[in-house]
């Protein structure tokens, strides 16, 4: 009978000590939400700390984030040791595509000024490059404007997270004139892969269901890792085991990065630990050891 009470006990306590397991969000936004004002606005501070407090009791022990210039630096006033820093550009018109009311930089480009990027990169302001939303803003991956970001990154080894596949309904008609869905096409980066073949590359919503070649890239590029955002809530669950399976297949899931792309983190978790062919190694890895080894950031995920 005191056996399985123990058991019944441990059976309990399980799911509380898998919640507290270290996780990095390879795909966090410090975006507005419900105010068109400042990151000051007491909508926009409810919302940040709701996310960063979300964060914490998932144990995210860091977080890839991207968003306007002067939400990334309140964001960051308020979790200096959790959040990674990247500016999001390019920028059509220099305002944040479905945040259009914000200007990407607080001078208004579309990118930033080169010097003043060093500069963010050698203060420590900044660790990461991207979101870049290339496809929002109709500039193809290549587009010799996108050579000396490049440059600058292979050459201080930061790492760069690119924007692809597909957008929200009616993205055209509803915010970016430029985008489009040809534009978003992962096999495109292959061009920016081979000039710059140091390069370590985040290829953000890979999704393997919809452009299979994304498996090929990454047994050809070996700094390619991936996240799968936003498909573990918008897919269905059995589909989204799916996408996670053909990486798996492929023995390609040990560069499966975890992101959340503003999902709650429980159901956002849950979707992949549901898979029951993932080990227990595969999900570490996917929820932090893959993220920690593409940072170089060892030691992030021990207990």
């Amino acid at each position: 009978m005191r056996y399985l009470l123990v058991l019944l006990l441990i059976q309990f306590m399980l799911p509380a000590f898998a919640a507290r397991e270290p996780v990095i969000d390879m795909h966090f936004h410090a975006w507005p939400r419900g105010a068109e004002g400042p990151p000051d606005h007491p909508k926009n501070l409810e919302y940040m700390r709701s996310r960063l407090q979300a964060a914490e009791e998932s144990n995210v022990v860091l977080a890839a984030t991207s968003g306007p210039q002067e939400f990334l630096k309140r964001w960051s006033q308020e979790a200096p040791e959790r959040l990674l820093l990247g500016p999001v550009f390019p920028c059509h018109g220099g305002v944040n595509p479905n945040r259009n009311q914000y200007r990407c930089f607080t001078d208004g480009g579309e990118f930033p000024d080169l010097a003043w990027l060093e500069s963010q990169y050698a203060n420590g302001t900044y660790q990461l490059m991207g979101e870049l939303l290339n496809q929002y803003a109709g500039i193809p991956y290549d587009d010799p404007r996108m050579a000396q970001y490049y440059e600058l990154a292979e050459r201080l080894e930061i790492p760069v997270a690119i924007h692809t596949h597909a957008g929200p309904p009616m993205t055209a008609s509803n915010c970016c004139p430029n985008f489009r869905l040809s534009l978003g096409n992962p096999l495109l980066l292959e061009e920016v892969l081979v000039r710059y073949p140091k390069l370590k590359v985040q290829i953000m919503h890979a999704n393997p269901l919809v452009y299979p070649m994304v498996l090929d890239m990454m047994i050809q590029y070996p700094r390619i890792y991936v996240d799968v955002s936003p498909f573990q809530k918008i897919l269905p669950r059995g589909q989204f085991h799916r996408l996670l399976a053909a990486y798996k297949e492929a023995r390609l899931v040990n560069r499966v990065m975890f992101g959340s792309d503003g999902d709650d983190y429980e159901s956002a978790l849950e979707a992949y630990r549901s898979a029951e062919f993932l080990t227990d190694s595969d999900l570490q890895g996917i929820f932090c050891r893959n993220a920690a080894r593409f940072l170089d950031r060892q030691g992030v995920c021990n207990p």
